[in-house]
């Protein structure tokens, strides 16, 4: 072992009988390691005397208890921040107003056509005509007023009819 450690063991207290009878041989032939010797004593005791004494301002338990709080906290905070769960009756709502839009559209698209093929149309009142469309017969009729106010029809198509009919 090195003598230098053999000294610190020494001060240290971890020297068995053996290595400090040889310890004190040297020291008492060598004045350098018996210097040194005194130095590693002044300094372990001026450490000893004059170590700061840490204190913690709280208990480990208040501490870590802390520390469990701000974690609870922040999820309490996440789960604030992520969307609520929807009533089930907006879920739906949702479809059943999706739906309801393509039927109007659908509706719109298709003209106001009535389910049973007819559709019937008054013009204004100023024109003095009347029209009327059959889809299952599929023939337009439109009615205009003459000067007294007798309505006749003025056009008649039939689409069903053979060509030498027309």
């Amino acid at each position: 072992m090195n003598t230098e450690l053999k000294l610190q063991a020494m001060v240290d207290g971890e020297l068995d009988a053996r290595d400090m009878r040889e310890v004190e041989a040297l020291l008492a032939q060598d004045a350098r390691h018996a210097a040194l010797l005194q130095e590693l004593k002044w300094t372990k005791s001026a450490i000893a005397g004059n170590e700061v004494e840490l204190a913690l301002p709280e208990t480990r338990e208040f501490y870590w208890s802390k520390i469990s709080r701000s974690i609870e906290a922040e999820a309490r905070k996440a789960a604030a921040a992520a969307p609520a769960e929807r009533a089930w009756w907006l879920k739906l709502l949702y479809p059943a107003t999706g739906l309801a839009a393509m039927v109007a559209v659908m509706f719109v698209v298709s003209g106001g056509r009535t389910t049973d093929g007819s559709d019937s149309e008054n013009v204004p009142e100023d024109v003095n005509a009347v029209s009327f469309r059959s889809e299952s017969e599929k023939m337009s009729v439109v009615y205009v007023a003459d000067e007294n106010g007798n309505f006749s029809p003025v056009s008649e198509e039939v689409k069903n009819a053979p060509e030498a009919d027309k």
